[in-house]
């Protein structure tokens, strides 16, 4: 790995908090299976799964104006 992309990677996670779940087992398991059936860490398919609700939330709260 080069400097550039030792520096992008800095850069894209300097945006980001680290934080702690806790999951009941059944659901842990269930996210371990989806996150290997599409080849990703689990941490980003939590990232992505909450990301998509958090954006759903807020489209119902703030409807796009017309």
């Amino acid at each position: 790995m080069n400097w550039q992309q030792i520096f992008v990677v800095l850069m894209s996670q300097s945006d980001r908090v680290q934080t702690s779940i806790y999951f009941p087992k059944d659901i842990h398991e269930a996210l371990v299976r989806w996150a290997e059936e599409e080849d990703r860490p689990i941490s980003n398919l939590v990232v992505r799964l909450v990301s998509k609700a958090v954006e759903e939330r807020q489209n119902k709260q703030n409807p796009p104006q017309q």
